[in-house]
């Protein structure tokens, strides 16, 4: 008896790590994007998101943001990662890992030319206005605190500002794969990239009165301004998050059978 009590007290412990834990992964293996749906920045045409050979390729020529993000989903909490290969920036561009995604914002984290001013390319975490494609805060912030030299001295030392956080990063290699992580805790975001973490920023949501209560929930998903790109292999973890798909294939062994097509 007590033999059989231990074993459904075990079996109801794994029942309940399933539920409180998940991770679901998309490898785009199958060629389809039905979980996912795109949101547009200003421009209500559709994007081009085709899967070819088990990659997802994005092209984007305009400088607004066109993100993917998952359907139907809404968490606080969690830990998202994916690999991206920039193909082509003509001009201006940025990579993109957005975190609760809502019907107006989203807090985002982008590499590359994210301001019309910058010297040189950037690395940033800060909430954009999905309406208007305003990053909000930071370019007031910088007109309201001097010249020209002053907004280069700051970009390139680096602002840490409540849910506004900047600092110089080089351009993601173009040809090669890239590493991005997100871990979204509460009001905590961390961002690595190629496993080196590049930024830490504070978002006191519920201090942040213009919010009204937004952005304490939402979906995930990833984008691109002014750049063609291959993504791949995204993977998400967290609380409540349901078990999916599994990785079945690097992106670096793919990487022959992509540049031969």
């Amino acid at each position: 008896m007590k033999f059989t009590t231990l074993i459904v007290a075990c079996i109801l412990f794994l029942l309940t790590l399933s539920l409180r834990a998940g991770t679901y992964v998309d490898t785009f293996d199958d060629r389809k994007l039905t979980d996912w749906k795109e949101v547009n920045v200003k421009d209500p045409r559709p994007g081009k998101w085709r899967v070819f050979n088990g990659e997802l390729r994005a092209d984007n020529k305009d400088d607004d943001i066109r993100l993917l993000v998952l359907k139907d989903v809404q968490w606080t909490n969690y830990d998202v990662e994916l690999e991206v290969m920039p193909l082509e920036k003509p001009g201006r561009g940025h990579i993109v890992v957005a975190a609760r995604v809502t019907e107006t914002r989203a807090i985002v984290f982008t590499i590359g030319d994210v301001f019309w001013d910058a010297p040189f390319p950037i690395v940033t975490g800060t909430i954009l206005d999905l309406e208007t494609g305003n990053l909000d805060g930071l370019p007031l912030w910088f007109r309201l605190n001097g010249g020209q030299k002053n907004i280069d001295n700051m970009l390139r030392d680096g602002v840490n500002l409540p849910c506004k956080t900047v600092y110089a990063h080089p351009f993601l290699k173009t040809g090669e794969w890239s590493h991005l992580k997100l871990k979204v805790g509460g009001d905590l975001f961390m961002f690595w990239v190629n496993d080196e973490l590049v930024l830490t920023t504070i978002c006191d949501i519920d201090h942040l009165a213009f919010l009204d209560g937004d952005l304490v929930i939402g979906s995930v998903g990833f984008g691109i301004a002014g750049y063609t790109a291959l993504f791949d292999n995204f993977v998400f973890t967290g609380e409540g998050i349901p078990n999916r798909g599994r990785l079945s294939v690097q992106p670096q062994d793919k990487l022959g059978t992509t540049w031969g097509d």
